[in-house]
């Protein structure tokens, strides 16, 4: 069975079901959901790639560090208008994979996985994720079919809202890297209908070549592959022209599924990793290791998006940059098996589980348990960068 082509579907057809009822402050909850659950598939994506020069691994991150943009923006939209953003719902969110993008989307969304890069995966998941709405469909503010169509009911719900902008919980000082757009302050209606466009067009840009139904999607604006927009010299908001432009993540994404961007070689991690199906020990202490690391992330990037951007730089940017790619990247040099017999056998991979509760002095304690028993040769499966990388580990975390 093929777990991807079995749970996508080639073509999105724009859905015909409108909730009047459901309010700005859900439907901001539930783009942050959207825009946080789309990361950890691209980042396994990312990871399980050898060459990390390669420009599709480029590409990948760079979209991967835009959903965190995205995230922060939708995060800011929700805190102007007085709601609190949350990433921990017990028992519901974060989502444990595989699962399907929304609860609100139709049929629940794209099914998302957490499975080594492939241009099918890429063409038939990640494509769908940001696959640009039609023109003409409608906004939907449940049971949407395209992300832009969640946009579209978010700027109605905005453009009736009397109410203030809150600026006091709001994060602006991240920095996301050369190409991960603007961080915007929304401080009134126009600053808010920024942030929404900086999201949807960074995303979706426009399908200039949609191969799967053509006539299902008509061409309207010949710049819309790019990203950059902003205010221009009429004062309207839209493509800057004579600026370097740079692909959409959809383009991003359809360079390297057409094979305009080769793919590299890619660790041979088995599909929806788990510490519960490792048999290898090895495996499920790094398992749990990411785990862990995941979580502190994930509890710290929530205090930082109710307004504490102190404990971003401190615990979440390292954790995101240094701990979880480094542990990531040994579980999938780590059979999954307690033995070993080919070089392609099923590795692990990072499962991506969050855990309530976990502290750095847990991690660093379990580091340091793990190096030794690397370093005493119990673990004979172990890498050969095992122990350099575990201790890269623990310098982040200091």
């Amino acid at each position: 069975m093929n777990p991807v082509a079995d749970t996508a579907q080639n073509v999105i057809l724009p859905s015909s079901v409108f909730d009047a009822g459901t309010t700005l402050e859900k439907l901001l909850q539930t783009a942050l959901q959207v825009e946080f659950s789309a990361i950890p598939p691209y980042l396994t994506a990312m990871y399980s790639i050898t060459d990390k020069t390669s420009r599709a691994y480029q590409l990948i991150r760079s979209v991967a560090m835009e959903e965190m943009l995205h995230l922060n923006l939708a995060c800011n939209l929700l805190n102007a208008i007085g709601g609190k953003p949350e990433l921990v719902i017990s028992g519901k969110f974060p989502p444990r994979y595989p699962a399907h993008l929304s609860d609100e989307a139709s049929g629940g969304g794209v099914y998302l996985q957490l499975m080594p890069a492939s241009r099918q995966l890429i063409r038939e998941v990640f494509m769908r994720i940001e696959q640009p709405a039609q023109p003409d469909a409608p906004a939907q503010p449940a049971q949407f079919s395209t992300i832009g169509q969640l946009y579209k009911a978010i700027k109605d719900r905005l453009a009736d809202y009397q109410g203030g902008y809150d600026t006091s919980r709001q994060t602006t000082s991240w920095n996301f890297g050369n190409n991960g757009g603007t961080v915007i302050e929304v401080r009134d209606k126009k600053s808010a209908m920024q942030a929404i466009n900086e999201i949807v067009e960074q995303g979706e840009g426009a399908d200039m070549a949609r191969e799967l139904n053509p006539d299902e999607y008509q061409i309207r604006q010949p710049w819309g592959q790019y990203e950059y927009y902003g205010p221009r010299a009429d004062g309207t908001y839209g493509p800057v022209l004579g600026t370097p432009l740079e692909m959409s993540h959809y383009f991003k994404f359809k360079a390297i599924a057409d094979g305009t961007t080769p793919l590299p070689e890619t660790y041979p991690m088995a599909p929806n990793p788990s510490v519960d199906k490792f048999e290898n020990q090895l495996a499920v202490e790094l398992g749990n290791l990411f785990n862990a690391s995941y979580s502190i992330m994930v509890d710290e990037l929530q205090k930082a998006l109710h307004g504490d951007t102190e404990v971003f730089f401190t615990h979440a940017v390292p954790l995101m940059r240094t701990a979880m790619p480094v542990l990531a990247t040994q579980l999938m040099q780590t059979p999954v098996a307690a033995k070993g017999y080919t070089s392609v056998d099923p590795a692990a991979g990072p499962p991506f589980r969050y855990v309530a509760g976990v502290t750095v002095q847990e991690i660093t304690r379990a580091v340091d348990r793990l190096a030794e028993a690397v370093t005493e040769g119990r673990h004979p499966s172990a890498p050969s960068t095992l122990v350099a990388a575990l201790y890269k580990v623990l310098r982040s975390l200091s």
